[in-house]
């Protein structure tokens, strides 16, 4: 068997790859010639595969809303006597599984929470009379009953998790706490900041709205006077800090002190090093920093009141410092990562409000009409997109939208946000009908308790959809804890938690979103349910019927979600479903590549991902005002958006995702490859599922049928389980590609192999009772055949879709393939099985 060393080489690479005797033809209408020195020096734009390239592979993550909640689904209460007097505790959260609850102010035993007792300074039970051990405010490391709380049986496992994969930087992409407490900060620190840091991590925070102000009033919240028992009191722990800097700016404070006293602190270093550069002013809440050959820029979207008291926006503030900053270091990196809290596209909320005062606001300013009573709306209020922001800003700054847009479309940048509670990733485009021109968006999924559904679904403006995940618990809470009811309160529960960890080699990176099933809820805390990173499980107390405590250890179940990879030199092209993945593509123009060509002759996305969302009511109004309301209003306590859309009337629709087709280049020193090896991504990032406002995956799906040219509803011939879950054992659409040899090589020495990246591997996975002496041809198409029309007489009948040759007219080999992946040509070897 002849084999070919990757040695110098005169390669005059014939441009065309068209398909011989096919009913429509398709070229690459340019010639080349290249001279390709030794593989054994490679270049910058030739990286190797990742396997063999580990040193050059680094990872961040991204850590989403961790936004606590009252302990208050189940109040355990326990009393003592003395001195005439009887105390009556509630128990919460043992914050530091110390097995004390100090929270109350007394040294409480909690080891067995079904069973809690008061205990002297030794931990021995109090008897009869003896006076209980009081705690000081300021020595407790536990905090009180009714506080809000971080939401430990969710973050800790993300946190875990992280830490496992070796991640060297984390993204924290704001609503660390929900009212904004010091106790939430500091449970924040200990919890995640802490053992990141110690971990040798570093850890780039934003705030998010609730860093800022609770959302229940967003303007009446506020009050300066400290108030312990005011839950939504931004001073409700007498900690010493003032978070207002003068009497003056009430309605515009964003509770900085505190939030630079702790998260603001991981920066402090960087800062004063210059490794991290800040916005004038504000330079620990909106800055970015180089790290490992990426750009990462950290945008505060509540910063503009802080800068300036006069309202000017967001984006408006901050677009020339954004513009100078890609301009003067964007060219320099690899990669550019934009992350803050909110979504520019939405799914729970509407893109724009039509507020009326808004508009009439910046209306008299145009006309100079305004008066000393009408005061500006500004930025609290308003709950939208941040496309919705970006568009109300732009009324008063005509082309800062579509500036802001191809800025960061220019640039490739990727924006991860928070906000949403769920998993999502798309394009965003300055210009959607040309959706060839955009940039990455992914809302990195959720660590709190509360989820919400798919509401408003893709924006048909701005935005192409690429997946969507919402993992919303309705209905009657289900948490094994049999011993005490758990309500599910205003929101709906989580019943998943999800984060991204992004993989970064070179040229290439890959965007990963991980998930688990949870069921839990406050209630479990509160009864001592915790993690256990060694066990890497959750560890829950029960009693049986004896009325014993005992254990139960529940293992977490991650999983790979959605994910997506290729290089920032890589094609890309949006295909939306039935549409052709027909495309063309040569390895770039630069030193290291031997200059191979390649093209998908054919195929359709017939597997494509959908989701329901709900559309208008009645008065074909967009959901705005109080329609608008994500919440639960109707009284149902249990957060079920089906009763909130049949009590407005709101229809549901099918709405479908697209694929991101993206062929990249990378090569090898493998002696078996003989060409440039191509990475295709985007066919199996979906499965077909079809999924309901809340995440549940439906048992039947749209893209389960489709017409074939006759006008017959055919079914889909792929191999897939319509799970919401891709699996290695899934097959996608059927895809024809076809890759160039060098002439040099006879082609019936050749196959097209796809790289085992587990072991490190090339291997073949064209079958040869396959194999047909004649050239592609469009009658093999799936979607003229649905994988099972005629195939040429010299292979077996049940080949269809899995046909393979060689085109000689341009000395290319041509294949199906139902996967993803790196693909090269390879020697054959004898008796491969």
């Amino acid at each position: 068997m002849k084999v070919l060393k990757k040695t110098a080489l005169i390669i005059a690479i014939t441009s065309s790859l068209s398909a011989c005797n096919s009913d429509t033809e398709k070229s690459i209408d340019s010639e080349s010639t290249k001279t390709v020195s030794d593989s054994s020096t490679m270049t910058q734009g030739a990286n190797k595969l990742s396997e063999n390239n580990t040193d050059n592979v680094w990872r961040f993550a991204v850590i989403p809303d961790t936004q606590g909640r009252d302990d208050d689904d189940y109040k355990q209460t326990i009393t003592h006597s003395y001195d005439g007097i009887t105390l009556s505790i509630d128990i919460g959260y043992d914050v530091n599984n110390d097995n004390i609850f100090d929270g109350e102010g007394w040294k409480i035993d909690v080891s067995d929470p079904y069973n809690a007792i008061f205990v002297n300074e030794d931990g021995e039970p109090l008897v009869d009379g003896e006076p209980p051990v009081e705690i000081a405010s300021r020595e407790r490391f536990d905090t009180p009953y009714d506080f809000k709380h971080l939401p430990a049986l969710l973050v800790d496992p993300i946190v875990s998790k992280i830490k496992a994969e070796g991640v060297s930087i984390v993204l924290a992409v704001g609503d660390m706490t929900d009212v904004r407490t010091e106790n939430e900060y500091i449970e924040w620190m200990v919890k995640v900041a802490n053992p990141l840091t110690e971990a040798g991590m570093t850890v780039l925070p934003v705030r998010g709205n609730h860093e800022i102000v609770d959302g229940y009033d967003w303007l009446s919240w506020f009050t300066t006077e400290v108030d312990t028992t005011d839950s939504r009191s931004v001073n409700n722990m007498d900690n010493g800090i003032d978070a207002y800097t003068d009497a003056d700016s009430k309605e515009y404070d964003q509770g900085y002190n505190l939030y630079q006293k702790y998260p603001g602190t991981l920066l402090t270093s960087g800062l004063e090093s210059g490794e991290i550069v800040g916005y004038e002013e504000i330079e620990d809440l909106m800055y970015y920093t180089v790290q490992n050959n990426t750009l990462f820029i950290a945008v505060d979207f509540y910063a503009s009141d802080l800068v300036s008291v006069s309202y000017e926006g967001t984006w408006l503030l901050i677009y020339d410092w954004l513009k100078n900053v890609l301009e003067t270091k964007g060219s320099t990196v690899d990669h550019i990562v934009m992350f803050g809290h909110e979504a520019l596209s939405t799914k729970k909320r509407p893109s724009v409000y039509n507020y009326d005062e808004y508009f009439d606001y910046i209306s008299s300013l145009s006309t100079g009409e305004e008066n000393e009573d009408q005061t500006e709306p500004g930025i609290l209020g308003l709950d939208t997109g941040q496309l919705g922001y970006l568009q109300l800003q732009d009324e008063s700054s005509p082309g800062l939208m579509d500036n802001v847009l191809n800025l960061l479309s220019e640039y490739k940048v990727n924006y991860i946000a928070g906000h949403d509670h769920q998993y999502s990733r798309s394009l965003i485009h300055p210009d959607n009908s040309n959706p060839s021109v955009g940039f990455t968006q992914i809302v990195a999924g959720n660590a709190s308790w509360k989820a919400y559904n798919n509401r408003y679904g893709i924006n048909d403006k701005y935005e192409t959809g690429l997946s969507q995940d919402n993992f919303a618990q309705v209905g009657d809470y289900e948490g094994s804890n049999s011993q005490y009811t758990k309500d599910l309160t205003k929101y709906e529960k989580s019943n998943k938690i999800s984060f991204v960890i992004v993989e970064v080699n070179g040229r290439q990176i890959t965007f990963k979103n991980y998930y688990a099933p949870v069921n839990f809820s406050e209630a479990d805390m509160n009864m001592g349910t915790y993690w256990d990173e060694n066990q890497n499980a959750w560890v829950q107390y029960d009693i049986d019927s004896t009325g014993t405590t005992f254990e139960s250890i529940i293992p977490i179940e991650w999983s790979l979600g959605d994910s997506a990879s290729y290089t920032n030199d890589a094609l890309q092209r949006v295909v939306s479903p039935y549409e052709s993945y027909w495309t063309t593509t040569k390895t770039p123009d630069e030193e290291g590549y031997i200059g191979t060509e390649a093209a998908i002759l054919d195929g359709f996305n017939l597997t494509y991902n959908s989701v329901e969302v709900l559309t208008t009511d009645t008065q074909d109004k967009k959901q705005v005002g109080i329609d608008a309301n994500y919440q639960d209003d109707l009284g149902t306590g249990k957060g079920e958006y089906t009763s909130f859309a049949d009590a407005y009337n709101i229809p549901r629709q099918e709405q479908a995702m697209d694929e991101l087709l993206s062929l990249s280049w990378f090569t090898d020193d493998d002696i078996r490859s003989v060409s440039d090896i191509l990475y295709i991504n985007g066919n199996l990032n979906q499965d077909g599922s079809y999924k309901n406002t809340n995440g549940f995956v439906q048992t039947t799906s749209p893209s389960e049928l489709y017409f074939d040219k006759d006008a017959v509803e055919t079914d889909n011939p792929t191999n897939v389980v319509r799970d919401g879950i891709v699996t290695d054992e899934d097959e996608a659409d059927a895809m024809t590609i076809a890759i160039t040899a060098p002439k040099s090589v006879e082609l019936s020495t050749l196959t097209i192999g796809r790289y085992n990246q587990a072991l490190g591997i090339w291997e073949t996975f064209l079958d040869e009772e396959c194999f047909t002496a004649t050239s592609y041809s469009d009658d093999f198409s799936v979607m003229f055949k649905s994988g099972a029309g005629s195939v040429p007489s010299d292979v077996k009948s049940d080949c269809g879709t899995y046909l393979w040759g060689y085109n000689y007219n341009n000395h290319s080999v041509w294949g199906f393939t139902h996967k993803d992946g790196l693909f090269a040509l390879i020697t054959k070897v004898d008796n491969e099985e």
